[in-house]
This record gives structure tokens, C-alpha cells and sequence, in this order.
């Protein structure tokens, strides 16, 4: 076989997983390594039509040992169901995995089987995949796509006239409207702001179809509050690029756990202040000296969802301290704009497509070279320097 690599992954996908995917197939690309790329569809989700069936035809037909696979842990029987015993044995499977909580459920343990090791995009994600792991869990952040500071934004530091004040959310219904956390956003909202015309919450909702609870609540709420304007479905990605680019001062996420935090690592690339629950996977990226961050305490779901179970822990962000963050955004917004400068500098360092290119690139070499080492010993000085080189002018 040849020192390629197959990426398996739902790339083309209108979705937090296939925007993942995308990211982490143009970072393959950068490495220089031979990539052949296949394409899969996904449930609940817009997409191209492409569609690749996994099976024992395929994966003969591959030239490359490594393959890489990124969907949902829960797909894995859907994805593999094809596929004989034996099948992917010859090749070293890598597969993508995201979680939002501390440990991964028993189902997903089962299907640790089918990979060689996991990668995983936050330190939040590794440790929790890593308790029911006898395979190396690899940290692989996703890259951070950077951007020009947001037309509204550069309007705001010259001190143009902008009209109200325009915070923004967005979230994905069928990524679990529990976690998300969406009432949580406008109930703090609403008890800073009130009916106040001059402030204003944007809300981007898609599948809300799957809570008729939550899309009634979002229709009175909006209806009582004429501030609060909920956007509803699935719109082009340049409707999204506008509410980023045009609308908002300020993005809230007011989350209970992220497995990375894909919407406010967008909103932070392009200057825009940040408030969001100081846990989990978005911590990967956030950071308390210039990301506002939210207070919580942890506690357990409660009760059986899709995805989680009743006795699975997330955080639960503290009222005050979101009602207080919403506060100083206004009464301090210079400050926070200058924070969210700094924020989208140092995400476009550390985040990079050649940093997380790099990593990859690691990982694969030391794979294809069967976790081989150079003798480091041979000529080695035994007696170095310990000594301190800086005086700090003493």
C-alpha cells in the first residue's frame, strides 16, 4: 500500500458534522500527502446527493493503509453495515469523534472496535472519549477558518452610528435543544433588557420542526418582545454570513456543552465579542482574558435524550452571571471590543491550517513509520546546563 490516506466524511453537508468534515479534509490537503477523499450522505441534514457506500468492494479497491473516518459515533453500524468481518483489517482506521459530555455512552465503547485510535477536537472531548478507550484518543483540534474583521464590527470601533444593539445566537434544533440552551439565552436577555428597543437578540434556529414545545415558546417569546427576532430553517450560508457580517455586535451561547463550538469560534475569527458558558469543548479556544465567559455549575441531565442519558453531567451556566454579561457588553463594549480583537489574533495563530495541518502530518508519519523512534542516546550529553540564562536586569 501506498503512504496516502482515505478520508471518509459528510464534507458536503449542510451542518456542524459536515462543516467539521470540510475543515479537516482541506487540512489533509495541505499536508501534501496523497488524499482521496469519499463522500458520504447524512440523516437530517441538507446535501449534495453525493453518497459513498462502505463496503468489502471499496475497501479492496483503496491503495492507502490509513483511513480516516469522521461521522457521529451512533453512525458507525449505519456507515459499516456492509462491511464482512475482516474487512478493515490491513488498514489502520482512524475515526473523528466529538462529545459533548464527560463520558461516551456503552454503544459508542462498542464501537471503538472498528478503529486503531480516535481523533478528537477538543482536550474536553479526548478525556471523555478516553475513559472507555483501549486505543490511543489523539487531540486534533479543528482549524479555526480566518476571516476579515466583520463589516458591522469595523463600523462600531469607528464609532459609527449602527442603530440598536444586536446580540446573536444561532443554534441547530436536532443537535439537542436541551444543550443548547436557547431559553436560558432569552430569559437572561429579557431580564437585562426587558422590552428595550434599543437592544435587540437575533435567534437562528434550524429543525426547530423537532421541539413544536420549543417552537412555541419561541413564537409567544417573540411575539410578547418585539426585541427578540427568531429566524427560522434552513437559509443559504450567505443569509448566515449577513447575520455575522451585518448584524451582530455581540454572539451569545449560552451552552450546557460543546463538543468545539463551531459557531462561536465563527463569530470570534471575525472580532466579534463573545459571550458564552466557560465549558467544555469551546474551551479548546476561549479564553478569560479576552473571551467573556459565563459561570456554571455542573449537574446531571435529568432524563433520557437521543444522545445522552439521564445520569450524564453538563454544565448549567449561572443566571446572574449571564444577566451580567449581557449588562457589560453595553456599559463596557470599547473594552470588549478591543478583548475580541485580541481573541481573533490569537485563535488565527494557534488555529491555523498549517498548525493543524502540521499535526496531522505528525500523527500520519509516525503511523506509516510503525511508531518507530530514532536513537536519541547515541552522543547524548549527560551533563547539560540547569543554570538560569535570564537575570531580569539583577
Amino acid at each position: 500500500m501506498t503512504n496516502g490516506v482515505n478520508f471518509f466524511g459528510s464534507s458536503e453537508t449542510a451542518d456542524g458534522i459536515g462543516r467539521a468534515a470540510a475543515l479537516n479534509a482541506a487540512c489533509l490537503r495541505k499536508t501534501s500527502l496523497p488524499i482521496q477523499e469519499f463522500i458520504l450522505s447524512r440523516p437530517v441534514a441538507l446535501q449534495t446527493g453525493k453518497d459513498t457506500v462502505i463496503d468489502d468492494r471499496l475497501l479492496r479497491s483503496l491503495k492507502d493503509k490509513i483511513n480516516i473516518f469522521q461521522f457521529s459515533a451512533r453512525w458507525v453500524p449505519h456507515y459499516f453495515s456492509r462491511l464482512s468481518s475482516g474487512a478493515m483489517e490491513g488498514f489502520y482506521n482512524i475515526g473523528y469523534w466529538f462529545c459533548e459530555v464527560q463520558k461516551i455512552p456503552e454503544q459508542w465503547s462498542r464501537q471503538l472496535e472498528f478503529f486503531d485510535e480516535i481523533w478528537t477536537a477538543s482536550s474536553f472531548c479526548q478525556t471523555a472519549i478516553a475513559r472507555s478507550a483501549n486505543i490511543p484518543v489523539i487531540r486534533i483540534p479543528l482549524h479555526i477558518e480566518p476571516r476579515e474583521g466583520s463589516d458591522r464590527i469595523a463600523a462600531r470601533i469607528r464609532g459609527d452610528v449602527c442603530g440598536a444593539f444586536t446580540f446573536l445566537t444561532i443554534f441547530n434544533t436536532y443537535s439537542d435543544a436541551e444543550r443548547k440552551n436557547a431559553l436560558f439565552t432569552l430569559r437572561a436577555f429579557v431580564e437585562a433588557y426587558g422590552h428595550n428597543e434599543q437592544v435587540k437578540l437575533v435567534v437562528k434556529v434550524s429543525n426547530l420542526e423537532h421541539d413544536p414545545v420549543l417552537s412555541e415558546k419561541l413564537r409567544d417569546i417573540s411575539t410578547e418582545y418585539s426585541n427578540i427576532e427568531v429566524i427560522e430553517g434552513y437559509v443559504e450560508n450567505h443569509v448566515i454570513e449577513e447575520l455575522y457580517e451585518e448584524r451582530a455586535d455581540a454572539y451569545v451561547s449560552l451552552h450546557r456543552a460543546e463538543g468545539f463550538g463551531l459557531t462561536i469560534s465563527d463569530a470570534m475569527s471575525r472580532g466579534i465579542p463573545v459571550i458564552t458558558t466557560g465549558y467544555s469543548g469551546n474551551m479548546e479556544f476561549c479564553d478569560a482574558a479576552d473571551t467573556n465567559l459565563v459561570a456554571y455549575e455542573l449537574c446531571q441531565v435529568g432524563h433520557d435524550r437521543l444522545r445522552y442519558r439521564k445520569n450524564d453531567v453538563w454544565a448549567e451556566p449561572n443566571m446572574e452571571s449571564a444577566i451580567a454579561a449581557f449588562r457589560s457588553m453595553l456599559s463596557d463594549y470599547p473594552e470588549k471590543l478591543r478583548m475580541a480583537q485580541r481573541a481573533r489574533d490569537r485563535i488565527a495563530r494557534e488555529f491555523s491550517m498549517q498548525k493543524i495541518s502540521n499535526l496531522m502530518l505528525e500523527r500520519i508519519q509516525l503511523i506509516q513509520s510503525n511508531f518507530s523512534y530514532s536513537d536519541d542516546l547515541e552522543g547524548r550529553r549527560l551533563d547539560c546546563e540547569v543554570g538560569i540564562f535570564n537575570t531580569y536586569g539583577f
